[in-house]
């Protein structure tokens, strides 16, 4: 799996290997800024991890699938998970499971008989309530009030809220009654309740071993998540919604709620819906159900709602794929043996496979890999699920690309000045002393030109672009929540998506206008060197995102007080157990929250004003470091005392370092605009 990722991440580092040798000998010190970031960048894509999030309704193969994604089987398919756990799977040395119960305590276990009877005893559904909402019973009711009384009342919401799960259509009675039977017996154990379960193995396929798989509990009947859950999703590289392509109403409410709730909205990264069991219906039903799929859920595409698009809804056979990972280890005469001994037992299409292979051990994968499809589920991970690692791969090569910019002019500005010094040593004097002049007057200049941004941005009292622009977010805002109506069913839910919508506006406006006050730094410095011939790359500073992490660290010791806004379990709560005060309920729910907004608002402006002011004060000291390098660069040819022979000698070492980084950065260069197509697609 993810080999087209791994490629093109080993061919980039290969790069920056050969980058590396040639800033040693063009003698770039360690502390470059540009060297700094890119040592840090190169460890991030190294050590990268990839969260995948693998979330489904009951039966809908998550084990299995996982599985035969990590090409080892970790989790024993035999066991129908109880998903109140959230179960993370990841690469250690040994083999060995984590447990966290309901009342935080932890337990190690160790030994494959020894982790897989853990799962079973504490993983598993009960037979008597396999047709009940058990995770959304132990999320909302149970682990919510532990050893407290939980009022009838809340008990009715809860009845009243799942009544639209009862999957095997049980009598309403009936079905009521084993909900309440359930919690009755459940309640006085809730301490015993597994909440998290990390379960380390030493994965054999090194492509594999960055991914960190989190197995989640399922979608709850009123199609939210708990908390925890969440917290992952929004954590996540790519969401995989597992479902079967049949056996289950293709329209399940439960899992429309679940799309589209704020949870899940609120993830930028690639969502995935993935239709399991394709081997058990025909080519042509297969293609049918994929089209009802795709138009139930691939165009649900109203201001709140958001689908997901045809190309990353995927079918795919789980079981095809396990049998594919066992049997390409296996010689031909192994395999034969095998199918010979499972031949009754074993399922159509792997008869079918190995028929139609005749007896050919190549063709025979050829046609599990093709009933299995995980090939599809690859190939749309790398080009949408690893989106924004292949973001960071391009990036990277931008900034290595802009360090071979910097070693080339300087190497020419080595080789012309030593040459200088050879013909004319007094004209190599009035240049030095020419270049001071021109870096003390960019310098001096930028500290103007530095400061009127600021002042462009602030202003006096706070009321510069910053605080205009974040006053229009604001009042759009609220201009759009007095257009909810508090009376709906999904009027808190609205509210919800509307006020995370926003706060992602005010991240994504911060980020902005960080980068731009940088930009436009940038490009004042572009117009001063150029009127004093200097080049500015060699001066520019390399605003990395140590750089602007370091300004953010500093300005939170000035930070006078800290906002923090969190969604409600709390909301959710009061919303099941007192649905006759919901207008009165949304009216303060809304006040509170705009209230909440008001200083999230204020936090943003304070957040920008003192980052304004920490880039001015970087960028001086990033320039005058630079200044540094340049000014002593030229003193350090001025007084070097080599012969005729050894400038000679020197320039031509320098000549052939400029091809050679030449030569690189058109590589690097190519690889990047390669890349930044494969995004664009």
């Amino acid at each position: 799996m993810e080999t087209s990722y791994k490629r093109m991440k080993e061919e980039i580092l290969q790069y920056y290997e050969e980058l590396l040798k040639i800033a040693k000998e063009a003698e770039v010190p360690d502390a470059d800024s540009s060297m700094q970031a890119l040592y840090s960048q190169a460890k991030k894509i190294r050590d990268d991890k990839y969260y995948l999030l693998v979330a489904g309704e009951a039966k809908s193969g998550k084990s299995t699938f996982i599985n035969a994604y990590l090409g080892t089987e970790i989790l024993p398919m035999d066991v129908r998970q109880c998903t109140s756990s959230i179960v993370k799977i990841h690469y250690g040395r040994e083999f060995c499971l984590n447990a966290v119960y309901a009342d935080r305590r932890k337990k190690k276990v160790t030994g494959e008989k020894e982790i897989r009877n853990f799962l079973i005893m504490n993983a598993a559904l009960d037979d008597d309530f396999r047709d009940i909402p058990v995770t959304t019973i132990n999320n909302e009711i149970i682990l919510e009030y532990e050893d407290k009384k939980i009022p009838s009342k809340v008990i009715e919401g809860l009845l009243e809220a799942v009544s639209r799960e009862n999957i095997h259509n049980l009598p309403i009675g009936e079905y009521n009654d084993k909900i309440r039977d359930y919690i009755r017996k459940k309640q006085p154990h809730w301490r015993e309740i597994v909440v998290e379960i990390d379960i380390a193995y030493p994965i054999e396929d090194e492509n594999m071993r960055g991914v960190r798989i989190i197995d989640s509990p399922g979608v709850n009947a009123a199609g939210r998540v708990g908390d925890i859950t969440a917290d992952y999703i929004q954590k996540a590289d790519a969401i995989m919604f597992l479902r079967p392509i049949t056996g289950q109403a293709i329209e399940a409410e439960s899992f429309k709620d679940f799309l589209e709730s704020a949870s899940v909205n609120r993830n930028k990264n690639a969502k995935f819906l993935v239709l399991t069991r394709r081997t058990a219906v025909s080519e042509e039903d297969i293609e049918k159900a994929y089209e009802e799929f795709v138009n139930m859920y691939g165009t649900r595409k109203t201001d709140l709602q958001h689908g997901i698009p045809k190309e990353q809804i995927i079918t795919v056979d789980s079981k095809a794929q396990l049998y594919y990972n066992r049997f390409q280890d296996m010689s031909t005469e192994e395999i034969r043996a095998k199918m010979r001994e499972c031949k009754k037992s074993a399922e159509p299409f792997l008869k079918e496979a190995w028929y139609d292979a005749e007896d050919d051990k190549k063709e025979f994968l050829k046609n599990l890999a093709e009933y299995s499809n995980f090939n599809v589920i690859d190939q749309s991970l790398n080009r949408f699920g690893r989106r924004a690692m292949v973001l960071a791969l391009g990036e990277f090569l931008g900034r290595m690309q802009r360090v071979y910019e910097k070693i080339v002019k300087n190497q020419s500005d080595i080789v012309q000045n030593y040459q200088l010094k050879a013909k004319n040593p007094r004209e190599l004097a009035r240049k030095i002393e020419d270049t001071q002049k021109a870096l003390n007057d960019i310098q001096d200049r930028m500290r103007d030109v530095v400061d009127k941004i600021y002042a462009k941005y602030v202003g006096s009292d706070k009321n510069g672009e910053i605080s205009q622009r974040v006053e229009l977010v604001m009042k759009e805002y609220t201009n759009e929540i007095e257009q909810i109506d508090g009376l709906s069913d999904t009027g808190l839910e609205d509210l919800e998506k509307l006020t995370f919508h926003y706060i992602e506006l005010f991240d994504e406006f911060e980020d902005n206008l960080q980068k731009k006050m940088i930009a436009e730094c940038n490009e004042k410095l572009v117009t001063l060197s150029n009127q004093n011939m200097l080049p500015f790359i060699t001066l520019e500073p390399d605003f990395s995102e140590e750089i602007v992490q370091k300004i953010k660290e500093d300005m939170k010791s000035e930070a006078e007080e800290t906002y923090t806004y969190k969604t409600g379990k709390s909301h959710k709560k009061k919303r099941t157990g007192i649905k006759f005060l919901r207008e009165k309920y949304f009216i303060l729910v809304k006040n509170s929250i705009k209230k909440r907004m008001e200083s999230i608002k204020q936090q943003v402006i304070n957040d920008l004003c003192s980052f304004a002011g920490h880039t001015v004060a970087a960028y001086k000291n990033e320039l005058a470091k630079n200044e540094n390098v340049k000014r002593n660069e030229l003193n350090s040819i001025k007084n070097d005392k080599k012969s005729a022979d050894e400038i000679r000698e020197k320039i031509i070492l320098c000549e052939n370092l400029i091809k050679k980084a030449g030569m690189q950065e058109v590589k690097v260069k190519k690889l990047k605009a390669g890349i930044d197509s494969y995004i664009s697609q």
